[in-house]
């Protein structure tokens, strides 16, 4: 089973697993910034070997995924070296047999992570509201998936959605972290990251912020316009597929853009 995301016959059998549904929708609901070149969903080595040459050498992005109703504890995703991938599947399909890869070819910059502008999950839920979870430089969506703490808190109001503007960063803000918690993220930050990269030690160091400043005026109003507006303007669709109520993880690279990696069911996202 070698599956495409770019062909919609594929698509009935890519959306029997929860994450790689996720992915598909960004290039559904969010195609003007989608991060994604190509994606193929595997199961096995001898089909990775059939698909290794259209993706890059150095900058290889793995993830997994288990089908729906099927629990189990996988590895997180990585971006390395095209030849560590083999043991990449060795090791998901030990864990969970039943266990899917998913093969990512990402556009430059994309997956960032020492050098980033934060990371977002939105929790929305349609005719009602917004609630918006952020975390700051040299953080990424990731640790607002697995719940370790966010910076800042809003919650709009849906009938707000077409009027917002930069007064909404304080009227609508429900929380904001403090400096000792904002170092107690920071340190969870900083063992993640040189795990991930060991060698990089010193930039990750240098990298961090000592300390937590609110989020800056041109990502509140990037995460509207290039987000928020168009998953409003896409309501009767949204609602038509069923996505009254869905969540979306988006990560802020260097230079400001947005990168959603998943659109998903509201039972992965923080509710209201």
């Amino acid at each position: 089973m070698i599956l495409d995301v770019s062909k919609k016959e594929h698509m009935q059998m890519i959306s029997l697993y929860k994450k790689c549904r996720g992915i598909a929708l960004i290039d559904k609901y969010l195609p003007e910034i989608s991060p994604i070149n190509k994606m193929y969903v595997i199961n096995t080595e001898d089909e990775w070997e059939q698909v290794k040459e259209e993706f890059p050498i150095n900058a290889m992005t793995v993830r997994c995924d288990c089908p729906r109703g099927v629990e189990g504890k996988l590895p997180e995703g990585q971006t390395f070296h095209r030849d560590r991938v083999n043991q990449y599947i060795k090791d998901v399909q030990k864990l969970v047999p039943d266990a899917v890869i998913i093969l990512e070819d990402l556009k430059p910059g994309t997956n960032e992570r020492i050098h980033t502008k934060g990371g977002f999950n939105l929790d929305i839920k349609i005719g009602d509201y917004i609630y918006i979870d952020y975390v700051g430089p040299s953080f990424d969506c990731g640790m607002l998936c697995k719940g370790k703490g966010s910076h800042e808190s809003w919650v709009i109001p849906w009938t707000e959605v077409p009027f917002i503007d930069d007064t909404f960063m304080k009227k609508y803000k429900v929380g904001e972290i403090n400096s000792c918690q904002y170092w107690e993220t920071a340190k969870i930050r900083i063992d993640f990251l040189m795990d991930v990269y060991p060698d990089k030690k010193d930039e990750i160091l240098a990298t961090m912020p000592k300390s937590y400043k609110t989020i800056e005026k041109s990502v509140f109003r990037d995460l509207r316009d290039d987000v928020i507006f168009p998953l409003y303007l896409k309501q009767e669709e949204l609602l038509k597929d069923g996505m009254e109520h869905f969540g979306v993880e988006i990560n802020v690279v260097e230079d400001g853009s947005m990168v959603p990696f998943e659109i998903s069911i509201s039972s992965r996202f923080k509710k209201q």
